[in-house]
This record gives structure tokens, C-alpha cells and sequence, in this order.
């Protein structure tokens, strides 16, 4: 019986030794495992300082960003649309690329920027103008399939005194579905201010706009202005914006009907929001674009020629 007893707390003392060495062990995994996390903390801070530094190096510097998928799209009085009001449910495509140089003691820069946005699918659309989208409307001949724009921007420039530019710039904006037509390009000269790496401003008092295909639309001289923002608002979360606006010095007393220096006046706003890596690679991307152009709202018989045009497109992003 004593010896049954002793061998009984032998088993206990074991017993507890075993549970206390586990929870040790335990421990010191955690302990191992924070330490280890602060390491990567650390290093994940050193490749964001070392990407940072390698974009602001004098050189080439490149990169594509897109949105991709099952999305969430539509526009409502874009010009180049038939129907005022469309909302989609299915494919879109958005791409935002650029392309900049830097001299390597600031003397001069060139930065070039791309735009492509598509939005395809099973639209509704709101044909009778009543702001709804009534089933009887949207039959499959009623449908709208698409909607899409298309900007590329050239801007370059060589310093006078610091953050200052003389600098000439090139826009080129249509649509993919209906290229050129309508579509504009603009030649202008004029300052650009760079207060950061982020941030370029330019106003050029000197510009000539080209619309195409002719006939019912306009060309004009005029200035021009416009900026370009890109940033990490919020740790994972990207936001890039271009604004650029055309304001014409004189109205077209010959077109018919005439138009006024207003209504060949014009401004497009582009902004992309990313969320990286929801999924190993895959973000979330919205990409939003208003337009002002009262000129192309008339040649399509718009219900509102002056009415600010917007086209969306929100679903899944890739940076490549």
C-alpha cells in the first residue's frame, strides 16, 4: 500500500514537471515567434524606405497598375455612350500606367502617363431618361454593352529655378469602342511646379485643342492646366489622381449651331483608389472618371450638354 502511494506521487510530480515543461516551451515559442515578427516588421519598413529611394533615383522609372474582373460598373451621360444612364454587372477593365524620367542632378524631367478604361456586360439602362432602369426598357436589343476611355499624356520640362519648369506637354483622350470619334488632342507650353515627388502642376498659356473627326466638332486655341497626384493614403491603400482642364480663348462663330469660348472649354478628372494584396497579389480597385465637355455633350444630344460626365469601374487589381 506505501509503495502503491509513493510510486501514485511519483506519477503526479511527473505528470505536473511534464505539463510545466510544455507551457515553457510554450512560452518561449511565442517569445521566439514575437521576436521573429519584429525582425520582419523591421525589414518589411526597409524594402518600403529601399522602393522609395529607388523611384526617386535619377533614371527610368516604370510601372502598370489595373482593375480586373467581375465588377461593378456604368456611366451616366458619358459622351460617347448612345444611352444616358447605364449601369453593368459583369466585365471591366481599368489600366493606369506611367513612365518618367529623371536627370540625375534635376535639370530636366519627362513624365508620361496612360489611361485605359472598359467597361462590358449585361447592362441596365435607362433609355427613356427617367433616372430608372425599368425592365421594359432593357430588352436585348435596348442593352448596352460598352463604355470606355482612352488618355495618354506626355509632359516635359527643363528647370529655370527651383521646383520651376519651362515645359510642353502632349493629351491625347478618345474612346476604345468609338475611337476617335470624338476624340481630342491638345499641344501646349507653359510652367510646371514640382513642390514633390508626389506632386507636378502645370499651367500652359500656350495651347492649341484639336477635336476630331471634324465636321461637327470644333478645334480651338486656348490654355491649359492641370495636375498629377499619387500617394499611399493609408498604409495599404494607394490613391493616383490627374486632373487637366482646357480653357478656349474664343467661341466658333461658324459651327452650327455657334458655340461659345464655355462650351469649348473643358476638363476631365481622373482618380484610382487601390487596396493591395486582399489575396495573395489580388487588391480591391476603383477607378472613377468625371468629365466636363459641353462641346461633345451637343454633338450627341445630350438631354444636358453641360452636365458633368462620369464613368466607374470598381472590382478586383493587380499592380504588375
Amino acid at each position: 500500500m506505501k509503495t502503491n502511494f509513493i510510486l501514485m506521487l511519483v506519477a503526479i510530480f511527473a505528470t505536473t514537471f511534464s505539463l510545466q515543461a510544455q507551457d515553457e516551451t510554450l512560452d518561449e515559442l511565442k517569445a521566439m515567434m514575437a521576436e521573429k515578427q519584429g525582425i520582419a516588421d523591421g525589414i518589411g519598413a526597409e524594402i518600403a524606405d529601399l522602393d522609395a529611394r529607388i523611384k526617386a533615383f535619377p533614371g527610368w522609372t516604370k510601372g502598370l497598375g489595373g482593375t480586373l474582373g467581375l465588377n461593378f460598373s456604368g456611366t451616366n451621360d458619358w459622351f460617347a455612350n448612345d444611352i444616358a444612364k447605364v449601369a453593368s454587372r459583369g466585365f471591366g477593365l481599368s489600366l493606369g500606367g506611367y513612365a518618367n524620367y529623371n536627370e540625375a542632378n534635376a535639370k530636366y524631367f519627362w513624365n508620361n502617363t496612360l489611361n485605359v478604361s472598359i467597361t462590358s456586360a449585361n447592362s441596365k439602362s435607362d433609355n427613356d431618361g427617367d433616372d430608372s432602369f425599368d425592365e421594359s426598357e432593357n430588352s436585348n436589343e435596348n442593352l448596352t454593352s460598352s463604355a470606355s476611355l482612352f488618355i495618354i499624356n506626355s509632359l516635359g520640362g527643363y528647370q529655370l529655378f527651383s521646383k520651376v519648369y519651362a515645359s510642353a506637354a502632349a493629351n491625347y483622350s478618345t474612346t476604345v469602342a468609338n475611337f476617335n470619334n470624338p476624340g481630342q488632342f491638345t499641344l501646349s507650353a507653359g510652367l510646371t511646379w514640382k513642390p514633390t515627388d508626389n506632386l507636378v502642376a502645370y499651367v500652359h498659356p500656350l495651347a492649341f485643342q484639336k477635336t476630331f473627326p471634324g465636321g461637327d466638332y470644333s478645334s480651338a486655341t486656348g490654355a491649359v492646366w492641370g495636375a498629377t497626384y499619387s500617394a499611399e493614403i493609408y498604409p495599404g491603400v494607394k490613391w493616383t489622381s490627374a486632373l487637366d482642364g482646357f480653357y478656349s480663348y474664343g467661341g466658333d462663330e461658324d459651327a452650327t449651331p455657334a458655340l461659345t469660348r464655355s462650351q469649348l472649354s473643358n476638363w476631365t478628372w481622373q482618380n484610382g483608389f487601390s487596396v493591395a494584396d486582399v489575396f495573395k497579389g489580388i487588391g480591391l480597385g476603383l477607378n472613377v472618371g468625371l468629365r466636363k465637355n459641353e462641346q461633345l455633350g451637343l454633338v450627341k444630344g445630350a438631354a444636358d450638354p453641360s452636365t458633368i460626365q462620369m464613368i466607374y469601374n470598381l472590382g478586383l487589381s493587380y499592380a504588375l
